[in-house]
């Protein structure tokens, strides 16, 4: 099943370039380009990853992400902020927000590229480690 990949951006330059790269990976993308919207959708297709842009019109990046990893159908979503907010206060402020990782614009494909299948191999890895759990917490019951 392709993984489903979220990108909110509000400048159409950039967000068609996100969407060509992606897509080009061969992964599925849903694209937004205010912050409401990205929000919303992020609910409704709970995406295998989201590019989130910090500034974005009627609702920032920030909260955006508090927002989805307030919520238990989303908090688990792997988030990566792609902006032009470069200095080491926003890069703090975003991953303390809860995004998984924090690339400045301008970005290298590849590199992005990199970051954004490592974050998903982790999150894979952790999905499949706590279900081998549970698994055998429920074997245990069954004995």
């Amino acid at each position: 099943m392709e993984k489903l990949i979220l990108i909110v951006e509000d400048s159409p330059e950039t967000l068609e370039l996100l969407k060509r790269i992606v897509e080009n990976s061969g992964y599925k993308t849903i694209v937004a380009n205010d912050g409401e919207k990205g929000y919303k959708y992020a609910i409704e297709h709970k995406p295998d990853f989201i590019i989130l842009d910090r500034l974005l019109p009627f609702m920032d990046g920030l909260t955006i992400c508090k927002r989805l990893k307030e919520k238990p159908e989303t908090r688990d979503i792997p988030i990566m902020f792609l902006s032009i907010l470069d200095t080491e206060g926003d890069i703090i402020e975003g991953l303390r927000c809860g995004a998984d990782d924090y690339m400045k614009k301008p970005f290298s494909p590849d590199e992005l590229l990199a970051r954004m299948e490592t974050i998903m191999r982790r999150y894979k890895k952790s999905f499949d480690n706590m279900n081998n759990l549970n698994n055998l917490d429920k074997s245990k019951e069954v004995s």
